[in-house]
């Protein structure tokens, strides 16, 4: 008999071994693993690097299963070595017929292509994915970069927090307000490009290295330091690195008496030594406003930091109050303090702007304030930006509202709040690529804050280009999971990109599953229920009384600067749309008398009168419905602020709709769907409060748009 060839006693050593039998049973298992894991990361929202973990682990794991598989056996007396084969073993297994030997091979192969084909996937996707968010900035780049590319190319810097080394954790405030300043101060050189505080507040007491925040951040310096004041004295620490190199470009100790003047006078010399460090340029007048002393006073000082750090805190009503009773105590101990006179001033604009307290009194104030601070110091930033923010904010008068905030980041041109600013008018002033370019800048100055990048969604959302807006705002979730707003206008995307009511919903339980809520206003469940119930629904009466629990879930009335609506308008639109006229009546009746009131306060007052013709449609009077819709879009219309009057607009299209007057309704939509807004052609075909419309040419070529 001739000898067996070499190939055929391996294939029989793999099968006597079952090696074949591991390699099939471990790429089949993996597989179903990665597909498991792959379903879990969008579900619990894990980092995509979850699944590259496994499916790395899978790999690796596959030719040590192989080689153990080999060299051992399982037995009645556990893991032992592999024995050789018996007399004749192998020439039995190789001379078996081919319906026994081929099967375990077949499936070895099988085995192996499923675990290659599983992790293959499992990396290319997951690795696109992530590029998508990555590579954000350059899917919504809007033309007209050269500007921007410029700024770019300056020599860019991150100021790491400062580190508190008294040992007293009261000296933690002062500690803050020097490297807050320092930032500001570096700002007003228009030779660098500074990242502004959000981003790099993420960095305090970070274990990362120089390049890795270097690359975070996209800069190439980062200034690290501590700040130590006992006894009525300080000591400033303060080195310059080389992001990439992690080379130190300088290094330097200043101390001395603890004043302001003091204070002021070392943040001069640290941003002279940086901009000779790195060879940058500081022109003799960004020279002087460094050296600037804003106040004599220390204590004055200090709480000034602490209003300025409410008012840029966040937009609620309680930080502004605060700001506003800290900085009033700052102006008694010292009313020549130009910086607070404007902060003062633009706080009170905030208050007016987000409907926290509509007064003549509070707009003058504001104003006396901010010329106050003008008066004491002409070209005072701070001043001129609060100017911007009155104008834009409680004038609507955009074009000098850009005028004072141009002269602002002039002067300031590193300010990304300045930017974001400067951003937020254009958008309301109808100018959404300008105002794309500016909140752009912004996220290239504060790449680590999530409202720089959700702000660029929100507004490429109001262009409907939804695509490109939904990866911005998964950036800004990215960047803070527990931001609420990305949750919201992922969940509206769901419907105005896709109609997919079902996604909605599913990014509303995902913000709740976190703990987090909508503030009141933004789109909810109700605002989805509406869209998705129809009048013809199965279990009615059951889902009505389920949304109506969700109603008074919501608490009380839906104040929000976009709209206002109280609980009784909220529902009876839903007892109108869910099968019970008579308890729609009544809540219409009970808006109506609410909604009165408000208007006989605030006749000014667009969105009272939108909610109050909304509530008298309910009640089918519709020439009063009419008459409040339109004297709410007169209020507000698009060609005076674009964004609130886009509001109006749907809301006059809404009371048309519900009055009958299908002509007037579709005029409107027109008009709307030609214009940056809230609505998408899938809200017309999917919401019940367009059912009148149907059937209609024109309004069946609106809602049949791409």
């Amino acid at each position: 008999m001739s000898e067996t060839p070499g190939y055929q006693r391996l294939f029989a050593e793999l099968k006597r071994r079952k090696v074949f039998k591991v390699a099939a049973v471990y790429g089949a298992v993996s597989f179903g693993v990665l597909q498991v894991a792959d379903i879990l990361v969008p579900a619990m929202e894990l980092p995509d690097s979850f699944v590259r973990g496994i499916a790395l682990v899978c790999l690796l794991g596959f030719p040590i299963a192989l080689v153990l598989a080999w060299a051992f056996e399982t037995g009645p007396e556990g893991v032992q070595r592999t024995s050789e084969p018996e007399p004749g073993e192998i020439t039995q297994i190789v001379s078996a017929p081919r319906g026994r030997r081929w099967p375990s091979g077949i499936l070895a192969l099988a085995g192996t292509a499923a675990l290659i084909v599983g992790g293959w996937l499992a990396l290319s996707s997951r690795s696109g994915a992530s590029d998508s968010v990555d590579a954000a900035a350059p899917v919504a780049a809007p033309p007209g970069g050269d500007e921007t590319a410029r700024a770019d190319e300056r020599t860019s810097i991150a100021v790491l927090p400062f580190r508190n080394t008294s040992g007293d954790p009261e000296a933690q405030a002062f500690t803050d307000g020097v490297h807050d300043d320092l930032l500001n101060q570096l700002s007003k050189i228009s030779s660098l490009k500074v990242i502004t505080r959000t981003s790099v507040e993420e960095y305090r007491g970070t274990t990362k290295s120089m390049p890795e925040i270097g690359r975070e951040l996209g800069v190439d310096n980062i200034l690290e330091g501590g700040v130590q004041s006992a006894g009525g004295a300080f000591r400033i620490n303060a080195q310059l690195i080389d992001a990439e190199s992690e080379g130190n470009l300088w290094a330097e100790q200043y101390e001395g008496e603890l004043s302001v003047a003091n204070i002021f006078q070392v943040q001069s010399e640290i941003a002279d030594e940086i901009t000779e460090a790195l060879r940058a340029q500081l022109t003799e007048s960004e020279r002087a406003a460094i050296a600037r002393t804003p106040t004599d006073d220390f204590d004055a000082y200090q709480d000034y930091l602490q209003a300025r750090a409410y008012f840029l805190e966040s937009y609620l009503e309680s930080n502004f109050r605060s700001a506003d009773a800290i900085v009033s105590r700052v102006l008694e101990r010292d009313p020549e303090f130009a910086e607070a006179w404007a902060l003062k001033g633009a706080v009170g604009s905030m208050l007016y702007h987000f409907h926290f307290e509509r007064s003549d009194s509070l707009v003058a104030a504001s104003r006396e304030a901010i010329e106050r601070a003008l008066e004491l110091e002409p070209g005072l930033p701070e001043g001129h930006a609060a100017l911007g923010h009155w104008y834009y904010r409680t004038q609507l008068d955009y074009p000098r509202a850009l005028r004072e905030l141009e002269i602002a980041i002039e002067a300031r041109p590193s300010d990304a709040g300045f930017e974001t600013t400067i951003a937020s008018v254009y958008r309301r002033a109808g100018d959404m690529e300008k105002a794309l370019d500016h909140f752009e800048r912004g996220v290239d100055l504060d790449p680590r804050s999530a409202m720089a990048p959700y702000s660029v969604g929100e507004t490429l959302a109001l262009l409907r280009r939804y695509d490109e807006a939904k990866v911005w705002v998964r950036r800004a979730m990215d960047i803070r999971p527990d931001f609420n707003y990305p949750y919201v206008y992922l969940s509206m995307f769901s419907i105005r990109a896709d109609g997919d009511t079902a996604g909605a919903r599913l990014w509303l339980q995902r913000m709740n599953e976190r703990g987090l809520v909508a503030d009141e206003g933004e789109f909810n469940v109700v605002d989805l229920d509406l869209l998705v119930v129809r009048p013809e629904s199965e279990n009615l009466d059951e889902t009505r009384e389920r949304v109506l629990e969700s109603v008074r879930g919501l608490g009380g009335t839906l104040d929000h600067q976009f709209r206002y609506v109280p609980r009784s308008l909220l529902s009876g639109l839903v007892r109108r749309q869910m099968g019970d006229p008579a308890g729609a009546a009544a809540a219409f009746d009970s808006a109506r008398s609410e909604l009165s009131a408000m208007v006989a306060q605030h006749p000014d007052g667009s969105r009272y009168r939108s909610s109050l013709g909304l509530a008298l449609a309910g009640l089918g009077l519709e020439e009063e419905a009419v008459r409040e819709g339109r004297e709410g879009l007169r209020l507000m219309p698009p060609e005076v602020e674009a964004w609130r009057g886009g509001r109006r607009l749907i809301d006059l299209a809404r009371i048309y709709a519900m009055t009958g007057r299908t002509d007037d309704a579709i005029d409107q939509l027109e008009r709307i769907m030609s214009m940056p807004a809230d609505l998408s052609a899938w809200e017309l075909r999917l919401d019940p409060m367009w059912d009148p419309l149907r059937g209609d040419p024109r309004f069946e070529a609106l809602a049949a748009a791409d």
